[in-house]
């Protein structure tokens, strides 16, 4: 196949392509940013198995300001001439999006793609628009038994107050369709819930007003589920470690499972929605009754795909023989208690956290200040080292993130993708010591 790979920013676009390079003629890569020199650097694209790379327009503007049709917006458009463009250009048989605005601006152009003898591996837009809705994902697996955090779609600003109190303080207001909690925004200020629900609303339709849960660990469920809708991978990892005081992202160090708790609702949950492909259910560990409640699913391969392709199993290979209509075949089972570790981020988290048990000791202990957020200290620093020496330090087998293990043999890709990330953590240096 000649293989066309978007959103070449995101790890799992790195992970597809190290996955199906032997299975492709060619492979091109599309890239986007909000100026050239991100749209340049974005790391999948600089990969050592990518023949071609193009630059495309940025089609996700619409999706996450609300404005959700089957017809493709003057944007969206726009991002699908070019890519027509493209795929004229080399040949292009086959394309593999996996970031959530492309999925979906994908779904709605599936049958337009097959008239020219592309296959898109993704879902049709009606099979999305469950996973793709926050708000509707809530409803699908509050079906299938799954716990989920009490949520509502207010129709106007009384009925906002009029349930409001049954939810909170705190709130969290969450659009509807959004990547990487992009306007997520959290409120514990009664007197503020209005005006802060007016300002997100103005930049998402109809965004869900949802109860707060409190806690730290998640557990994450990553799947491959067959044309039948019934789940032939799982893996769900213990989450060992987080840094969720310094960064979103609160899956520090984990270590593989395949026997969690909610197996049995998961599968009736992928039943009820009909998926075919891969899928992440997202949950969180509610602190006061110890339960994984619903956060969102992505409907499609995630960022954490790599903890899958270095257990052995090629999820992308998988997902395309679904798209195909192919027999899946029988997956290699995932190993129990493998650590999932990613050294060099650790470096710069470590760097971080310590930095931060500094600044806050000296603001609070020196300068005399009040903490910002008594609920979320710093951890100890006994427990900092403790988190990270156990991690690597031990007998237990271990999975290194591609990142890591690659980046002598694909040392472009790997260093931009440690350019990219050290970015996002430099942005982080306004939460130190507060």
């Amino acid at each position: 196949m000649n293989l066309l790979v978007t959103n070449s920013q995101c790890s799992q676009a790195y992970m597809i392509m190290r996955c199906l390079r032997s299975d492709a003629r060619r492979i091109v890569a599309t890239m986007n940013g909000t100026n050239w020199l991100r749209a340049r650097t974005t790391h999948a694209a600089r990969s050592k198995y990518v023949d071609a790379r193009y630059v495309v327009p940025y089609c996700a503007r619409d999706w996450l300001a609300g404005r959700i049709q089957h017809e493709n917006t003057e944007a969206e458009e726009s991002f699908v001439r070019r890519i027509e463009e493209i795929c004229r250009k080399e040949k292009i048989d086959t394309i593999f999006p996996s970031f959530d605005p492309e999925v979906y601006v994908f779904s709605k152009n599936l049958e337009r793609f097959r008239r020219q003898g592309i296959l898109v591996v993704g879902p049709d837009y009606e099979r999305l628009m469950i996973p793709l809705d926050k708000y509707n994902s809530v409803r699908a697996a509050e079906k299938a038994g799954v716990p989920v955090p009490r949520s509502i779609v207010p129709a106007d600003m009384e009925e906002l107050r009029r349930v409001a109190p049954e939810l909170g303080p705190p709130w969290v207001i969450k659009p509807r369709m959004t990547a990487g909690s992009q306007g997520t925004t959290y409120v514990d200020d009664p007197a503020k819930l209005e005006s802060t629900y007016a300002k997100v609303s103005a930049a998402h339709h109809r965004p869900m007003l949802q109860e707060f849960i409190p806690g730290w660990m998640t557990r994450n469920f990553y799947l491959m589920a067959d044309r039948d809708s019934e789940i032939v991978s799982i893996l769900s990892p213990d989450v060992l470690r987080t840094s969720k005081r310094l960064f979103r992202d609160s899956t520090a160090v984990c270590v593989s499972r395949t026997t969690p708790p909610l197996l049995a609702e998961v599968r009736q949950l992928v039943r009820e929605i009909g998926w075919r492909g891969g899928l992440t259910i997202q949950t969180k560990i509610d602190a006061r009754d110890g339960k994984p409640k619903l956060m969102e699913i992505n409907p499609r391969l995630g960022s954490a795909l790599w903890r899958r392709t270095e257990l052995g199993v090629n999820e992308p290979l998988a997902y395309l023989r679904i798209a195909r209509g192919e027999p899946v075949g029988e997956l290699p089972a995932y190993p129990d208690g493998v650590l999932l570790l990613e050294p060099l981020d650790d470096i710069l988290n470590i760097t971080l956290e310590l930095l931060d048990i500094a600044v806050f000791r000296f603001r609070t202990r020196v300068l005399g200040r009040a903490p910002i957020d008594p609920d979320n200290l710093p951890r100890p620093l006994r427990e900092v080292m403790h988190a990270y020496t156990s991690a690597y330090f031990n007998r237990q087998p271990k999975a290194l993130i591609p990142y890591t293990r690659y980046l002598a043999s694909d040392p472009v890709a790997c260093l931009l993708w440690y350019y990219q990330a050290t970015g996002y953590w430099l942005r982080n240096l306004r939460k130190i010591g507060h």
